[in-house]
C-alpha cells in the first residue's frame, strides 16, 4: 500500500522543482533586462544632452564671502529666470508607447530631416533620426546600409518617410520610403524622444 503513494509524491516533487527553476530563470532575465534599460536610458539621455560652450575659468575673489558668486539660476536683463539647458530636455517615451508613437509618424507622413550616426564604446553603434515634428528616434544598433541610403536621399533633397514598423521577436523592423525607393532596417532597441 505505501508504494501507491510514492509515484504521486515523486511527480509532485519533480513539478515543484521544475516550476522553481523556471521562476528563478524568469527573475534573472527580468533583472538583466531592467539593468540594460537603466543603462540604455542613461546613455540616451547623455546622447541628447545639449553641449554647453566652455565657460571661462572662475576667479577666486580676494574679499569676504559676500563677494562670492550667487548659486541661484541666472536671470535675464528683464529679471526673468533663464532655464538650465537640461530643463529643456523632453524625457524618452516609455517603451510600451513606442509602437503607438511610430504608428503616428507613419500615418502622419512625418518626414525625416536629419540622420546622426555614432559608435560609442560598448553600445554597438546607433543611429539617431530626427523628424520634422521635432521628435527623434534612436535605433540601436545602427544599420550602416540603411543610414547611408537615407543620408544620400536627404542630401539630394528627396523626401524620406517612415513607411512602417513592427515589433518581432524582441526586435524591431523599420521600413523607410526614399522618394520612390525603400530601405529596410532591423534594430534590437528603439527609443523615441517626442517633440518638446
Amino acid at each position: 500500500m505505501p508504494n501507491v503513494y510514492i509515484v504521486p509524491v515523486l511527480l509532485t516533487a519533480a513539478c515543484a522543482a521544475a516550476v522553481t527553476t523556471v521562476v528563478r530563470r524568469m527573475a534573472r532575465r527580468r533583472r538583466a533586462r531592467a539593468g540594460a534599460e537603466v543603462w540604455d536610458q542613461a546613455f540616451v539621455d547623455h546622447l541628447f544632452r545639449d553641449r554647453e560652450p566652455e565657460r571661462p575659468a572662475l576667479t577666486v575673489p580676494r574679499h569676504g564671502r559676500d563677494d562670492l558668486p550667487d548659486d541661484r539660476p541666472e536671470s535675464d536683463e528683464d529679471g526673468a529666470r533663464r532655464p538650465h539647458p537640461s530643463e529643456n530636455l523632453t524625457p524618452l517615451l516609455p517603451t510600451h508607447l513606442t509602437a503607438g508613437y511610430l504608428t503616428g509618424l507613419v500615418v502622419g507622413g512625418t518626414p525625416v530631416t536629419r540622420v546622426r550616426t555614432g559608435s560609442p564604446a560598448g553600445a554597438g553603434g546607433l543611429d539617431v533620426l530626427d523628424f520634422a515634428d521635432g521628435s527623434s528616434l534612436v535605433v540601436m544598433p545602427g544599420d550602416p546600409e540603411a543610414t547611408t541610403l537615407i543620408e544620400i536621399a536627404l542630401s539630394l533633397g528627396r523626401p524620406v518617410r517612415l513607411l512602417g514598423t513592427s515589433e518581432i521577436g524582441g526586435g524591431w523592423t523599420l521600413t523607410f520610403g526614399l522618394d520612390e525607393d525603400t530601405t529596410f532596417a532591423l534594430a534590437d532597441r528603439l527609443y523615441v524622444r517626442p517633440p518638446a
